[in-house]
């Protein structure tokens, strides 16, 4: 019994190498098609680094949510600070931060850049803002949009601004992404399969004499299918190998530009690339589509090949 499962294992051992010396036998012809499904394969791949780094900025950005309060003209001094302190009595609110209108100028004079524009105003027009930050339980757009209602029916209060506004346009660009990603996925996936089997299929028939001649001595289909399966999978691994070569390249190529970018936003956001697990996702994913197209187009040749 030992002996049938260590012959069992030197006889695929042998048919796995040998269909890649035969691989290698053909670079020209192999290496086109083995750019072809490598560029099939980094397409979807880098849509799903898109749609993941754009989730990973959602996540960044959602949380805490902020409600902005513009003060009316008379509330300023005693009576903005006295509202300050009342709001922060309440248990939807985690913080709440006064600016006064002062403030509000000197942040305006010093980002803007208008500070001579500025100095030309009598007045200050800028209205005292109190931002305020919901609590834990407070924070999804449901509970944040109802505590916004309640706050505009404050006296002092003329007008009240939900931050996490634009939060919901982002969320809707990222679904938009992701059905995009997913779409593409499937299409250049389709296209991975269609090469394999098609490549295979043309090996079937350029070899159809030897096949002819195996089937003459007794040899099972299965057995004359072996070889065809593991060249589907190595057509697999490798594409997928080198995908994800080209999707560490774009990466970095990228990762400047979307460092710089933040930069601009304040942030410190670099792009993330594929992890060890999403890259040997990605190997074992190409694999099966290989092996899979090489036993449904292969097997279907084999058997239509009989000895004269």
């Amino acid at each position: 019994m030992a002996r049938n499962t260590t012959g069992f294992f030197a006889v695929h051992k042998q048919q796995c190498k040998q269909a890649l010396t035969d691989m290698m036998r053909r670079p020209l012809g192999n290496f086109l098609t083995l750019a072809v499904l490598a560029f099939a394969l980094t397409l979807p791949t880098t849509f799903y680094l898109f749609a993941k780094n754009l989730v990973l900025v959602g996540q960044a950005w959602q949380n805490p949510t902020q409600l902005t309060l513009y003060l009316s003209p008379a509330s300023k001094g005693t009576a903005a600070e006295n509202l300050r302190d009342e709001l922060a009595k309440w248990p939807e609110i985690a913080s709440v931060d006064y600016i006064s209108p002062q403030q509000g100028m000197e942040e305006f004079r010093q980002q803007a850049g208008f500070e001579q524009a500025l100095s030309l105003l009598d007045d200050n027009p800028l209205p005292g803002v109190l931002v305020v930050e919901p609590g834990a339980q407070w924070q999804q757009p449901e509970q944040a949009t109802q505590l916004a209602s309640r706050l505009r029916s404050q006296a002092m209060i003329d007008e009240v601004r939900l931050d996490s506004d634009w939060l919901q346009r982002l969320v809707a660009i990222k679904q938009l992404v992701v059905t995009l990603a997913m779409v593409i996925s499937g299409l250049m996936l389709m296209a991975v399969f269609l090469i394999v089997g098609n490549t295979l299929r043309l090996q079937v028939l350029n070899q159809r004499d030897e096949v002819q001649v195996m089937k003459l001595v007794g040899a099972t289909d299965s057995f004359i299918l072996r070889p065809f399966l593991y060249t589907g999978v190595w057509y697999g691994v490798i594409g997928g190998a080198v995908a994800c070569l080209l999707t560490l390249v774009i990466t970095l190529l990228l990762d400047s530009a979307v460092t710089s970018l933040a930069g601009l936003y304040d942030s410190h956001f670099r792009l993330v690339g594929l992890g060890w697990d999403e890259s040997l996702i990605l190997l074992m994913l190409a694999a099966f589509l290989g092996l899979l197209a090489a036993r449904l187009s292969a097997a279907r040749h084999l058997k239509e090949i009989e000895p004269v």
